[in-house]
C-alpha cells in the first residue's frame, strides 16, 4: 500500500491543481486526513473521478451519487496493489533500459500517456518487457504478444465485471436495495470474489497451455514432410465458419432473450464438438464461428457431427457450414489470407442445413467412411475472381426424413411445434410461432425464395 499523499506530490501524479483536489475531498470523494495528507488510495480515485468526467459525469454529479450509494471510489479499486513512482512511464522506460522505439510502439498500441505517472506495477511490466528482448525475442513477435494480451484481457475483465453486475448487482436492486444496503450487499459477494479472480485464470492458462502444446506436437510431426515456412506464421490449415441460418429474422420473430438462449445452445454444442474433434475456435462473432483443424477430415467430422445434433434438438434452426483448406498467416491469435476469405465465402453460399467444401478440400481428404460427397457445378462467389468448385458433404446412409422448418426463423420443427400453418402458392408453411407467420404474410415471396434456398 502507497503512504500517505501530500498535496503536492498528488497533484503532480495527477496533474489536477492542489485546490481541485481539495474540492474532491470536500466533495466527499477523497479521504483527508487532518495533516492534509491523502490517504494512499487517491491515486485511483483520481483516476475514476476523471474517467467519469471524461465521459460526461462531473464532479457534482458523481458526489451526490457517492452521498446516496455510499463509497462507490473506494468500491472500484479493482485488483492493483500498485504504488505511484516519482518517474513518467517514459522515464520509467529509459530508467530499465527499454529502446525508444519499442516505447514508442507500446505508446501507440496500448493508448499510453507517455508523460504520466508510472506506478510499480508498470515498471515490473516494463522490466518483464526488456527481459523478454534481453532473452533474444525479436521486437514483432513481442508486439503481437502484447497485443493479444491486451485485447483478450480487456475482453475478460469487461465479462467479469458486466458479468457480475448484471447477475449479482442487478437482481439485489430488483429485491429493493439502494443506497448504501445495496452497496454492502453487492461488496459482500464482490470482496471475496475479486481475490478468486487471478488465481482462476492463471488455472484456465495453464490448463489451455497443456492443450495448445499437443497441438505444436503435431505440427512437429509434420515438418519432416513439409518444408520450413518462408513467411512467419504461415502454415497449412483447415479453416471452417459455421454459423445459424436464419439467425436475424429468429431474433425479429422471438425477441432477444430467445435468440440469446438459442445462441447459448449453438455456442455448448460448437465447444463440445471442436473438443471432440479437434478443432481450434479462433474466434465467435455473434452466431458466427470461425475454426481450424489441423487435418481436413477432422473438420469434415466436426461438420457432420454438429449437423446432425443440431437436427436432432428440439426448435432449433438449421446451420450454414463451409470450409476449405490452404495457406494461413497467424497473426495476433487470428488467422488471415485468402484461404480463410474463401471458406466464409463458401459458407455463405451454403443454403439452410447445407455443408459445402471446396474441391481443393475433397482432393486433399484421405476416405472419410461416414460421409458422402457430392460434386456441385462451379460457382461465383463475391470477391473471388474464379469460379469454385463445390463439393456438398452428408452422411453416409441419411436415414429418417428431413425435418420441417420455419421458413421465417429457420426452426427444425417436430409435430408438436407447429403453432400454425398457411398455404401460399401452392404449397403449405408451418410456422414456430403466430410471429412469424405474420412475418411471413407480410413478405412471402422474401420467405418462399428464402425456404427454397435462393435466398
Amino acid at each position: 500500500m502507497s503512504p500517505a499523499w501530500t498535496a503536492a506530490d498528488l497533484s503532480a501524479a495527477t496533474g489536477e491543481p492542489t485546490e481541485r483536489l481539495r474540492a474532491f475531498a470536500e466533495a466527499g470523494l477523497l479521504v483527508r486526513r487532518d495533516d492534509g495528507r491523502y490517504e494512499a488510495d487517491a491515486l485511483n480515485r483520481v483516476r475514476l473521478i476523471r474517467f467519469a468526467r471524461d465521459h460526461g459525469v462531473d464532479e457534482d454529479r458523481l458526489a451526490a451519487a457517492v452521498a446516496t450509494q455510499g463509497d462507490l471510489l473506494g468500491t472500484f479499486e479493482g485488483l492493483s496493489s500498485a504504488v505511484s513512482t516519482p518517474h513518467t512511464l517514459a522515464q520509467a522506460a529509459a530508467h530499465v533500459g527499454m529502446a525508444t522505439d519499442l516505447m514508442a510502439a507500446l505508446i501507440e498500441l496500448l493508448g499510453w500517456d507517455a508523460d504520466a505517472a508510472a506506478t510499480s506495477e508498470d515498471v515490473q511490466a516494463l522490466e518483464l518487457l526488456v527481459r523478454a528482448v534481453a532473452t533474444g525475442l525479436e521486437r514483432e513477435p513481442l508486439l503481437q504478444l502484447v497485443r493479444v494480451y491486451a485485447d483478450l484481457l480487456d475482453r475478460l475483465a469487461d465479462a467479469e465485471v458486466r458479468i457480475f453486475h448484471d447477475y449479482v448487482h442487478e437482481p439485489f436492486r430488483a429485491r429493493g436495495l439502494s443506497g448504501q444496503e445495496l452497496l454492502r450487499a453487492t461488496e459482500s459477494l464482490g470482496k471475496p470474489l475479486l481475490e478468486l479472480v487471478e488465481p482462476t485464470l492463471l488455472y484456465f492458462h495453464r490448463r489451455a497451455w497443456e492443450r495448445v502444446n499437443g497441438e505444436d506436437l503435431l505440427r512437429h510431426l509434420v515438418e519432416e514432410t513439409a518444408p520450413p515456412a518462408t513467411t512467419p506464421g504461415e502454415s497449412a490449415a483447415t479453416v471452417l465458419f459455421i454459423d445459424l441460418a436464419g439467425f436475424t429474422p429468429l431474433t425479429v420473430a422471438m425477441g432477444d432473450t430467445a435468440a440469446a438462449e438459442v445462441l447459448r445452445r449453438f455456442a455448448a454444442m460448437v465447444r463440445a464438438s471442436a473438443a471432440r474433434t479437434g478443432g481450434r475456435i479462433v474466434k465467435q462473432i455473434g452466431d458466427a464461428f470461425m475454426l481450424t483443424f489441423v487435418q481436413p477430415a477432422a473438420a469434415i467430422g466436426f461438420g457432420l457431427a454438429i449437423d446432425r445434433q443440431a437436427g436432432q434438438e428440439s426448435q432449433f434452426p438449421a446451420l450454414h457450414i463451409g470450409a476449405h483448406v490452404g495457406t494461413v498467416l497467424f497473426r495476433e491469435g487470428d488467422y488471415v489470407g485468402g484461404t480463410v476469405n474463401l471458406a466464409a465465402r463458401v459458407t455463405s453460399a451454403s443454403a439452410p442445413g447445407q455443408f459445402l467444401i471446396t474441391t481443393t478440400m475433397r482432393r486433399a481428404l484421405q476416405p472419410v467412411p461416414d460421409a458422402e460427397f457430392t460434386d456441385l457445378p462451379p460457382r461465383v462467389l463475391k470477391g473471388i475472381a474464379d469460379p469454385v468448385g463445390l463439393v456438398e458433404v452428408r452422411p453416409a446412409n441419411r436415414a429418417g426424413p428431413t425435418p420441417e422448418r420455419d421458413p421465417v426463423c429457420g426452426m427444425g420443427l417436430a409435430a408438436l411445434d407447429v403453432a400454425t400453418v398457411i398455404l401460399w402458392a401452392g404449397r403449405s408453411y408451418a410456422f414456430c410461432s403466430h410471429e412469424c407467420a405474420q412475418l411471413f404474410r407480410d413478405a412471402p415471396r422474401h420467405y418462399a425464395a428464402q425456404s427454397n434456398g435462393a435466398g
